[in-house]
């Protein structure tokens, strides 16, 4: 697939589009094999052309090459900041040496930024909620204030004359969709990226769910007539009950009906053997659960555990004791889930210990302090196959209750 797409999307509206296949953990933190999209778009308005944000800084000089054929850079005169993260921000720093006289506009937040990240003292118009920006020939752009979505100076703009909302992460999806459009993939993409969309939505917007009814809301309200939401990641969308309607789903924090997820972290297999006879005992009452594991052979990736558990109705940890303490790694992923996820889940905790029982306790603790609905906490000496009738019987409860 090429690395950069420039497309109309509207009568005066590019879209430009980094395909970033190289990128392996997002924000140096989320595994994404399936890579990103980096969304910018340019308005071409009478009075001047309008750019909304940038793709990240390692790709500034090929933002600027891709930038110039659609414009020359001398036309722009505004540039809109919907969100301060650097791979929407990075490529503006150049841009803003190599062209005078734009007109930045963004959160007040936005602004010191600016300053912090790249040490410019640019030409910054700090925008109020609601405040209307006139472009000239019947074009204008509205501002709003989306806080935490997923940073306080998160902010969405509507182009009036052209029906546009652009949303910066707010929708955004992993993966480097085929088509601009949502709407225009092929039905099994569709699915996968739907995947896409929960697993980026639990792993940087899950922190700050609750804010996300009250800024769907917010939108509903201004009755917006949207006819394309323009991402900063992924797919676009022209049927925007589909994207919105799945973000109130997860804003939400519906779960799915007994879904269920297993995570464990096994040394030596005594683990193992528990979260086997778990399995076998949830297959037994028509659940397959979703399994992810930490071995001495094999790892599976937090990005996709967290978006994975946003909708479980039941969880399983299983782990050991490790340093009189909880395991390294389940500790790691414990704390994750305490700041991703909510605490709408029914959990079990599967611990196995040597010498001296710890990590069942410290676990439970742990996943309390978020409220987390714990239905049992077995801890087990050993081999789990001596207690495998206790363990078939806490899997029951936790299914049951």
């Amino acid at each position: 697939m090429q690395k950069t797409l420039v497309e109309k999307i509207k009568r005066n509206i590019y879209l430009l589009r980094l395909n970033d296949s190289e990128v392996k953990y997002f924000e140096g933190l989320w595994y994404i094999p399936e890579g990103i999209t980096y969304n910018a778009y340019v308005a071409t308005l009478p009075e001047g052309v309008v750019l909304f944000d940038g793709w990240k800084h390692v790709y500034s000089e090929l933002y600027i090459e891709t930038l110039r054929q659609v414009v020359d850079l001398s036309d722009i005169k505004h540039i809109v900041v919907h969100h301060m993260e650097p791979d929407h921000s990075g490529s503006l720093k150049l841009l803003l040496e190599k062209v005078e006289n734009i007109t930045v506009y963004g959160h007040s937040i936005a602004n010191s930024l600016m300053q912090a990240f790249y040490g410019r003292t640019v030409k910054f118009k700090p925008v109020n909620d609601g405040e209307k920006l006139a472009l000239g020939g019947g074009h204008a752009l509205y501002f709003y204030h989306t806080p935490w979505l997923h940073w306080p100076d998160t902010i969405i703009s509507y182009l009036d004359s052209e029906k546009v909302l652009f949303t910066c992460d707010v929708f955004g999806s992993y993966g480097i969709p085929s088509r601009v459009f949502y709407e225009d993939l092929p039905s099994d993409e569709k699915t996968v990226f739907k995947w896409f969309t929960q697993k980026y939505f639990a792993n940087v917007i899950g922190h700050h769910v609750d804010w996300v009814p009250k800024n769907l809301d917010k939108i509903s309200r201004l009755n917006l007539n949207i006819e394309l939401i323009a991402t900063g990641h992924g797919p676009l969308y022209r049927e925007i009950s589909y994207i919105t309607n799945l973000y109130q789903e997860l804003g939400a924090k519906q779960v799915s009906k007994n879904k269920t997820a297993v995570i464990y972290t096994s040394m030596y297999r005594f683990v193992e053997e528990a979260v086997e006879i778990a399995v076998d005992e949830l297959k037994k009452q028509g659940i397959d659960p979703r399994i992810y594991k930490f071995t001495d052979t094999y790892r599976d990736h937090e990005s996709d555990i967290i978006g994975d558990l946003f909708d479980a109705e039941n969880i399983i940890i299983a782990t050991s004791t490790y340093d009189a303490d909880l395991y390294p790694i389940a500790k790691y992923i414990v704390e994750l889930i305490k700041a991703k996820i909510p605490s709408n889940k029914k959990i079990l905790v599967l611990t196995v210990h040597g010498w001296g029982p710890v990590a069942g306790k410290k676990l439970t603790e742990s996943l309390a302090e978020k409220k987390f609905q714990v239905i049992g906490s077995m801890e087990i000496k050993g081999s789990p196959r001596r207690e495998e009738a206790k363990i078939r019987e806490v899997v029951n409860k936790l299914i049951r209750q």
